[in-house]
C-alpha cells in the first residue's frame, strides 16, 4: 500500500546562514616566549634565503 505525500510545498521557504559567535578569538590563550627561545629564531629574510637555496639546489643538483 503506497503512502500519499502532499506535493505542495510551504510558500515561505528561507535559507539562513549559520549563526556566528563573536568574541571567540578574544578567549584564545597565547604562550609567552622566553628570551632563550627568541635567541633561536632566525629572521624572515634568512628563512627565505635558505628556502630559495634549497629549491634551487633541488632543481639544479649539479650546482
Amino acid at each position: 500500500m503506497a503512502k500519499d505525500y502532499p506535493i505542495e510545498e510551504p510558500e515561505n521557504q528561507m535559507v539562513n546562514e549559520p549563526t556566528t559567535e563573536y568574541g571567540v578569538a578574544a578567549e584564545t590563550a597565547y604562550r609567552i616566549i622566553s628570551d632563550e627561545e627568541m635567541a633561536q629564531f632566525i629572521p624572515l629574510e634568512e628563512s627565505r634565503r635558505r628556502l630559495t637555496e634549497k629549491i634551487y639546489k633541488f632543481y639544479h643538483p649539479e650546482a
